[in-house]
């Protein structure tokens, strides 16, 4: 399973003036977290299971419901952090070999590309800034 972190070191001046005005930092960070979540669980539900291996067989089943449906944010200091995707521990093992490829089939570039693409990276850095931007504006 991928973890999507949001260390929220750097973030002084913001928590300062967050503080200030009795504002909840942890809800802002939870709400960023969240949006993170959505972007990537968002293409994973997106592929067509035309593209998955075996004409489809790992759009359903195990791999499928291993996946994770709500967010579930942990703390560990001032590094927030939720998983996205599929749990390996609970039937997502698959979705390794479908990331990556096998000797034998195609990796799913789609699936590849819902955690580590450039895009994807982009729309979760920029969704965080927005979140971030409107609560900083919230205190002018």
């Amino acid at each position: 399973m991928a973890t999507a972190t949001l260390d929220t070191k750097g973030f002084n001046e913001l928590l300062s003036k967050l503080n200030k005005l009795n504002q909840d930092t942890k809800t802002i960070a939870d709400d960023a977290l969240n949006k993170a979540f959505e972007i990537v669980n968002g293409k994973l539900d997106s592929i067509s299971s035309a593209n998955y291996p075996a004409g489809g067989k790992f759009s359903h089943g195990d791999t499928e419901k291993s996946k994770q449906r709500t967010a579930k944010i942990k703390w560990k200091g001032t590094e927030g952090s939720v998983d996205v995707g599929y749990n390996i521990r609970h039937g997502g093992l698959p979705s390794i070999f479908m990331m990556y490829g096998t000797p034998k089939r195609m990796k799913v570039q789609e699936m590849y590309d819902a955690f580590y693409s450039d895009q994807t990276i982009g729309e979760v850095i920029n969704a965080q800034k927005e979140i971030f931007y409107k609560a900083m504006e919230q205190l002018e």
